[in-house]
């Protein structure tokens, strides 16, 4: 029998250099820039330039590249500690603004972190730490932090959701609600004409960056307000 020249389970040209970082770094490339459905190990593996069978020694399944691209993203969110020095609602601002720029960055995977708790690995939920340990600064009971925490992080997933589906930095809550709203027999939602009619046009704008903080200013307050009844 003539021998090719290569051995049994020799890696293929451009094999040698495959590692579990290279695979996340082009899946999440693909997810990026064409969603979850996009992704499969088949076309992970065109892209690498690599036999589809050479990535299961690395990730055995999507599910593992799920997780480790949740990973990926989350793992520069797990905020140092800055000890009592820093307000506590200073700090739990903080936690906020960085959770929500890890998502934004990443939309697509957002999405699926959001749906699938297999996306959501160890590293995900030690990103929970900054807020637990803003809540418990806070003087909030065991179960209040639990229910705060829980509550930003729903409010962040949530906001975020709406910003992927706009994809800019400003748009208007709807073209016509001035016309719409004034268009209303004067007995139907006066409060609602009266304000709608103040803001006019352009205060009908919504900003995203603003309207974050002006719902992270809410919470705050009303989370702090909370731990001023206990």
């Amino acid at each position: 029998m003539v021998s090719d020249g290569k051995r049994s389970g020799r890696p293929r040209a451009g094999e040698e250099r495959l590692s579990r970082e290279a695979i996340l770094i082009a899946a999440l490339r693909i997810v990026d820039d064409e969603g979850i459905d996009a992704l499969t190990m088949r076309r992970l593996a065109a892209t690498l330039k690599v036999n589809p069978m050479s990535l299961y020694h690395h990730l055995p399944n999507k599910a593992a590249v799920l997780a480790g691209l949740a990973e990926l993203v989350f793992a520069g969110l797990e905020l140092p500690d800055p000890g009592d020095t820093v307000p506590w609602d200073d700090q739990l601002k903080t936690a906020a603004r960085a959770y929500r720029v890890g998502l934004r960055r990443h939309p697509n995977l957002a999405l699926q972190v959001l749906a699938d708790t297999s996306a959501v690995s160890n590293v995900v939920v030690v990103t929970m730490e900054p807020f637990y340990r803003a809540l418990d600064r806070a003087g909030l009971t065991p179960r209040k932090i639990f229910e705060a925490a829980n509550t930003l992080i729903d409010f962040i997933h949530g906001f975020t959701l709406g910003e992927a589906s706009v994809r800019a930095e400003t748009f208007e809550l709807a073209p016509d609600l001035l016309a719409r709203v004034q268009a209303l027999p004067s007995e139907k939602a006066p409060t609602l004409r009266r304000i709608v009619g103040e803001l006019g046009a352009t205060g009908l704008a919504y900003d995203f960056d603003s309207g974050f903080e002006a719902g992270l200013s809410t919470l705050t307050a009303g989370i702090a307000a909370t731990a001023r009844a206990r």
